[in-house]
């Protein structure tokens, strides 16, 4: 079996639709899984064109029918356990990490992938998104895999860096491996060697439409 994976796609909040590149990577795939930051429910009915889709909610996520999916799911598939969860945490965590990263000038998760862990049980693999950076480490004895964002700021010249939020969030970003400045999405294949996941970078530009 073959799974698209992917997250922070931001559309409708940053992007005007789904990268048609998407499709063509995903082409023939038996499942996708989203992990959160849709922005737009309609994402949901452009993905199922192109396989079954399962999805859980993001930070991004507040309105227009996504805050109804899940913050964590327990997908069965192919004989395989996959968590999937966005991988926000509560403003008490976040904040600190955020400030702790800044003054080292480094990302600095502060027990991101343990809290990860400790939402699910038995699982062979954990699927986030959020950071917006590519993760492939096991952790516990499951995979943690993201294969980083659809979207990503430095890929879009009409990004506003201008507030001090903005600013802080690009000394952050500027800190982080280049992987993570491209665009990704990800491919997880189940058989009988078990599973393996891997990660696609996009390789079109994707610009956000000038307002």
């Amino acid at each position: 079996m073959r799974i698209g994976v992917l997250a922070d796609t931001h559309v409708g909040e940053h992007l005007p639709a789904l990268p048609p590149e998407i499709g063509e990577v995903f082409a023939g795939v038996d499942l996708i899984l989203h992990a959160g930051d849709l922005s737009d429910i309609s994402l949901l009915g452009a993905l199922g064109r192109i396989a079954p889709v399962v999805a859980v909610r993001g930070n991004h996520d507040e309105a227009g029918g996504i805050d109804d999916l899940p913050r964590d799911l327990l997908v069965r598939v192919g004989g395989a356990r996959i968590g999937l969860t966005h991988g926000h945490r509560t403003k008490a965590v976040e904040l600190p990490a955020a400030a702790v990263s800044l003054v080292a000038g480094r990302a600095c998760l502060l027990g991101f992938d343990g809290a990860m862990r400790r939402r699910f049980g038995a699982v062979d693999c954990i699927v986030t998104g959020h950071l917006h950076l590519p993760i492939h480490r096991i952790v516990g004895g499951a995979l943690l895999f993201s294969p980083g964002a659809v979207y990503v700021p430095e890929s879009d010249p009409h990004f506003d860096w201008s507030g001090l939020r903005a600013r802080g969030y690009r000394r952050f970003r500027q800190a982080l491996d280049p992987s993570a400045h491209v665009p990704a999405v990800g491919i997880i294949e189940l058989g009988e060697g078990g599973l393996h996941a891997r990660r696609i970078p996009l390789e079109r530009p994707i610009l956000r439409a000038a307002a």
